[in-house]
């Protein structure tokens, strides 16, 4: 029998009087469910994407990164700093050789968790990046019942397009978006809805470059209509 799904914990949560004042003091919850840590989770990927945008920006030197376990460790640091107390970032699971790229966010009022995959887009395949949804983000990370929610994050720091793993038509970023979304809502309802999960990519390419050819996509679409 499947665990109830995130929506239905969301629906019976109710705070005591010292989560309320946790809450009037931090401006945020403790986390003691695992749609707590999903909401927690999604909502720390935006603050990402608005790291990149702002003027302390880290968009260049991340660009550079070309290997999962530095770019681990990056993405890790900003998340403890955003960590407000109400959470930590779990280096339990990091061996001696840095093997393992998933970053862990652990409540610091509950034994709840949720857990980040990393994958650097430039070289991966749009197969192997579906593949991970399933293979290693669920079955391998969201057995526990206290860790229910998780996301797929690729960065990408170059303009590239992908192979569609099923139709082998070359796809780009949006499409792969897509592909991802639609491989996670499937495994979702496999699984009951017993597990929650987001797929969010960092674009780390120069923001003319990606706008660029942002309106080179809309002209063609313009000339060759479909």
């Amino acid at each position: 029998m499947f665990a109830p799904s995130l929506a239905q914990e969301a629906d019976s949560v109710l705070l005591n009087e010292q989560e309320c004042v946790e809450l009037d003091k931090k401006g945020e919850a403790p986390l003691t469910t695992n749609s707590a840590m999903f909401a927690l989770l999604r909502d720390r990927l935006v603050d990402l994407d608005e790291l990149l945008k702002s003027d302390v920006s880290p968009q260049e030197a991340w660009a550079q990164i070309d290997q999962e376990r530095i770019m681990r460790r990056e993405i890790a640091r900003e998340l403890q700093h955003a960590a407000n107390g109400i959470y930590k970032v779990d280096q339990e699971s990091v061996t001696a050789d840095e093997k393992e790229t998933d970053i862990r966010l652990r409540s610091t009022a509950s034994e709840y968790e949720t857990v980040i995959e990393l994958k650097l887009g430039d070289n991966r395949s749009a197969r192997d990046l579906r593949d991970t949804i399933e293979s290693q983000l669920v079955k391998k990370y969201l057995s526990l019942e206290t860790r229910r929610s998780g996301a797929l994050l690729i960065t990408l720091s170059k303009v590239r397009d992908w192979d569609h793993p099923d139709s082998g038509e070359r796809i780009g970023l949006e499409e792969l978006k897509e592909l991802l979304d639609d491989e996670a809502r499937r495994v979702e309802r496999e699984m009951g809805g017993a597990v929650s999960l987001t797929i969010h990519v960092l674009d780390l390419r120069p923001r003319l470059l990606t706008e660029k050819q942002s309106r080179s996509g809309v002209m063609k679409k313009r000339v060759n209509p479909a």
